[in-house]
């Protein structure tokens, strides 16, 4: 009990709650209650709202000492589970009580019509004068704003003027429609003999009839106005909000229903201090039942909502100054958090992230100014505030009580931008390109200061074409977009380029000649001359004529191309030991060695015939 009003305390004393948001929570939930408590007054639901407020305080006072002092974390749980349990028991239970405050609600209108009510109040105190002189029992309900055409619809339908003579005939005893009730939606009599909603039994005295339980049923359900005459004793009463006013004179009854229907006010009847003094005790009655609710509520869902718990956090410093590079050292800080506040948050943190850290994003301050030697954070306050301050922290309405930090070593580097030229290069073979257009020219790269020297010592900017040259013809003019730029060798840190490619147009400077008389070379493998004698099938096909090409510049330097050409026949060629020595004839490719700078533009081939050898041949 001392841990639950001390950490009671620490809500309120402002360190870790704000007083004023306390008490403007207490006031709306006040008021939500006061409002509840004037729709259960006097109603079925009395009785059954004390009962589960004894309950509701009894159970939180015995399950939160039992959970302080002996941490009987089932008891907590179970103790959440009746909370719930409770709530679908109030639905249950008051049914009909938000069912009544629902219509309440709905009946709020920014403009309200008038009806003419005069012939109606005229025509209901008339006949309420002979039914109460002859005994007539009577009921009849006035539509107000919501509307009856339902419990109309189940009885007859008369949708007539409303006259005294035709109440008068209608709750005659012998006349068939007497039996149940009339509904009146302005000047017309709708339907008679129509079945309204009957009263609990707890409701009203008992010793009232099943005429007045009908009228006190039918004002609950609905905002209708019911006369009611008793047919016992000639009583003439009035239905309105659940509530029956009995004993009406004529003149009281005239005064009633023009007070209730034309929204005038009623005079008042009492003296004005019997009024005082009454509304005094009322307000009394209802503040001992509203301010230990409202404080229970209140602090039932405080205590549901404390919760502490441990969370590691991975802090992922962003620098927005484009002038300046942050450089973590070693891998990005992961430390443990102790986070305070409503225990439902905590979980949706913890199921945001899975089994990873939570990431939080610290914007370096601008006051980490660029230097040589790192900046290490070991100061627990500063981590505390910028997780303390996060989006995925404030959002969820979590504080930080506490921080495991382990030491963080940032480097600050100071960015700078320089405007070089590009120059275009073939990489991957001996291809000659002349460069026909670049744009842009020049890119900027930016890099630390202290790689500045390197990147001006070496005065350009690289753009290589490799594999993108393959089967470009001599002469011919290539667009590529965009080719990425090399980053220069020899810089401490990462260049970034602007842009990030540029478009270059290129020209193909090569020749292709005929080299005459190519003689084609044979290579057995030793696995395989040992079983088959490998012949030439056509000799014409082992000199041939094939077409090269290349640089210009190779060309002049080796003169005419000396290609050397040969087939290998591997040892893969032997038949299978099951299959029978017979002769074979295969296609193998030729093999082309040209000099450097000189490519084979044909694929060809040439024809074998495998002859097997006689067995014991050396």
């Amino acid at each position: 009990m001392g841990e639950m009003l001390h950490s009671l305390y620490y809500r309120l004393s402002g360190e870790a709650y704000d007083l004023p948001a306390v008490i403007v929570e207490l006031i709306l939930i006040g008021l939500c209650v006061n409002w509840s408590a004037g729709l259960l007054q006097a109603t079925r639901g009395t009785r059954p709202l004390r009962g589960v407020l004894i309950i509701l305080i009894v159970v939180t006072l015995v399950v939160r000492v039992l959970t302080e002092q002996f941490q009987w974390v089932r008891l907590d749980l179970l103790y959440k589970y009746i909370l719930y349990g409770l709530a679908f028991i109030a639905l249950v239970v008051f049914q009909p009580e938000l069912r009544r405050a629902v219509i309440r609600v709905g009946d709020v209108r920014l403009r309200r019509s008038r009806e003419p009510y005069s012939l109606t109040v005229t025509a209901l105190v008339k006949s309420a004068g002979y039914l109460s002189r002859n005994k007539y029992g009577a009921v009849v309900a006035i539509q107000r704003g919501v509307d009856l055409t339902g419990w109309a619809e189940n009885g007859t339908l008369i949708k007539a003027d409303v006259s005294a003579n035709l109440l008068n005939a209608i709750f005659f005893p012998n006349s068939p429609l007497h039996d149940l009730g009339v509904i009146i939606q302005g000047n017309c009599v709708v339907a008679a003999n129509c079945q309204f909603p009957s009263a609990e039994s707890d409701e009203v005295n008992l010793a009232l009839g099943s005429r007045h339980l009908a009228a006190v049923g039918m004002s609950y359900e609905t905002d209708a106005l019911v006369l009611v005459v008793s047919e016992e004793t000639g009583i003439i009463s009035l239905a309105d909000n659940g509530k029956l006013t009995r004993y009406l004179s004529l003149d009281d009854l005239a005064e009633e229903l023009n007070s209730r229907l034309e929204g005038t006010v009623a005079a008042q009847r009492e003296h004005r201090s019997s009024r005082v003094i009454r509304g005094a005790w009322r307000r009394l009655r209802r503040a001992l039942v509203v301010v230990p609710l409202t404080a229970v509520i209140w602090y039932v869902a405080d205590q549901a909502t404390f919760a502490r718990d441990i969370v590691p956090v991975k802090l992922d410093i962003r620098q927005d100054d484009p002038t300046r590079e942050i450089v973590i050292g070693g891998p990005p800080p992961v430390f443990r958090v102790t986070f305070s506040g409503p225990g439902r948050a905590i979980d949706r943190l913890r199921a945001s992230h899975g089994n990873q850290p939570l990431t939080v994003t610290w914007p370096l301050p601008k006051a980490y100014q660029p230097r040589r030697e790192p900046y290490f954070i070991e100061s627990r306050a500063e981590i505390q505030q910028i997780v303390a301050t996060a989006r995925q922290v404030t959002e969820r309405g979590l504080s930080v009580v506490d921080v495991t930090l382990p030491s963080v070593g940032i480097h600050v580097y100071e960015l700078v931008s320089i405007s070089l030229p590009v120059r275009v290069k073939a990489e991957g073979g001996a291809v000659r390109i002349a460069v026909e257009h670049v744009e842009p020219p020049t890119v900027d790269v930016r890099v630390r200061r202290d790689d500045l020297p390197t990147l001006e010592a070496q005065g350009y900017v690289l753009a290589a074409l490799g594999q993108q040259l393959e089967g470009l013809t001599p002469g011919e003019v290539k667009v590529f977009a965009p080719v990425p730029l090399k980053e220069p060798a020899g810089l401490t840190g990462p260049a970034l380029f602007t842009p990030s490619g540029v478009n270059v147009a290129v020209r193909v400077v090569a020749q292709s000649r005929l080299a005459r008389n190519v003689v084609v070379g044979l290579y057995v493998a030793p696995e395989l001359a040992e079983r088959y004698e490998v012949r030439r099938t056509d000799l014409n096909e082992w000199r041939i004529d094939v077409e090269v090409q290349g640089d210009e510049a190779v060309f002049e330097a080796v003169g005419p191309p000396e290609i050397e050409a040969f087939v290998h026949v591997t040892a893969d060629l032997i038949p299978a030991a099951d299959k029978p020595a017979e002769e074979q004839f295969r296609t193998l490719d030729v093999i082309f060695l040209p000099p450097k700078g000189v490519s084979v533009l044909e694929r060809r081939t040439v024809r074998v015939t495998l002859v097997p050898l006689p067995r014991g041949t050396p």
